[in-house]
C-alpha cells in the first residue's frame, strides 16, 4: 500500500476472508496525530470497509494496524 502524506490510501494485496483467498486493489483513507497514532478505513477490492486504528512505529518504517469493526480479530504490520 501507498500513503501519498495527504491522507490517501491506493495499493494492492491479498487477503484471506473466512477461509477464502482474495486479491485486488486497496484503496482508503487514514489520519495520523502528532504522537503517530491514527486511523484508516481501507477498501480491499470485493471486500467491505475496514475500520482501523493505527500507530506509526522505527522512525516511520512501520505502520502497526487493528481493526476496530465487530466481531473481527484482524491486526498485522507493514513495513516499509
Amino acid at each position: 500500500m501507498t500513503l501519498d502524506g495527504k491522507g490517501n490510501i491506493t495499493g494492492s494485496g491479498t487477503f484471506v476472508v473466512n477461509g477464502t483467498f482474495s486479491s485486488g486493489t486497496i484503496t482508503g483513507t487514514y489520519t495520523e496525530n502528532s504522537d503517530c497514532l491514527g486511523t484508516a478505513q481501507i477498501t480491499p477490492q470485493g471486500l467491505s470497509t475496514m475500520n482501523l486504528n493505527t500507530v506509526v512505529v522505527d522512525g516511520g518504517k512501520e505502520w502497526l494496524v487493528i481493526e476496530t469493526d465487530s466481531n473481527t480479530v484482524v491486526s498485522g504490520n507493514l513495513q516499509q
